[in-house]
């Protein structure tokens, strides 16, 4: 069993797979509030829109988390003006979140947020969808997007940045 912190894009593509229910059976899942409340309504697909009544769950499906809004502050202000803007709020909360828990394992499919965790040196408590579903003995046909091979890619521009120092603000030193 896995300790899951999913991001709003996972939890749409997972209702649409038709795999939710399956993996919150098999797996403790939490859900960053901010995702919870402002982020997933619904999912398309080729027979429509289809509601997704996430808030009826909670405390049965999945457990909500959530951070202050100074550790949002913080956390926000450690990066520079540029990365702030890729990434969205409820990716900022699982982050924080994220860095309170090392067992929690993030999936998204976000490229900012992947890239985050690299920069951070959080990359090991990030899971693709596809090696989610691999870890639950699940095999669904995936868009590229929920692959293993992207989710490496993007962890590899981060710790490229992490190297070349770009995406965190750079701590200014004084007296010197």
């Amino acid at each position: 069993m896995l300790l899951l912190l999913l991001d709003a894009d996972v939890i749409i593509d997972l209702h649409k797979l038709a795999l939710w229910k399956q993996i919150t059976k098999s797996h403790k899942v939490s859900i960053p509030s901010i995702v919870l409340h402002k982020e997933v309504y619904y999912y398309e697909d080729e027979s429509g829109r289809h509601h997704i009544a996430l808030e009826k769950e909670a405390g049965i499906a999945f457990s909500e988390l959530s951070c202050s809004a100074q550790e949002l502050l913080s956390f926000k202000e450690r990066f520079d003006r540029v990365f702030q803007e890729e990434l969205h709020d409820g990716e900022k909360e699982a982050l924080v979140l994220l860095q309170k828990q090392d067992d929690l394992l993030l999936c998204t499919c976000d490229n900012a947020a992947i890239k985050t965790l690299a920069l951070l040196d959080l990359s090991e408590q990030g899971i693709s969808v596809e090696n989610l579903l691999k870890k639950s003995g699940m095999n669904k046909k995936l868009e590229y997007k929920h692959s293993e091979k992207r989710f490496k890619k993007y962890l590899a521009e981060g710790s490229i940045m992490r190297i070349q120092e770009r995406g965190l603000k750079k701590i200014e030193k004084y007296g010197n």
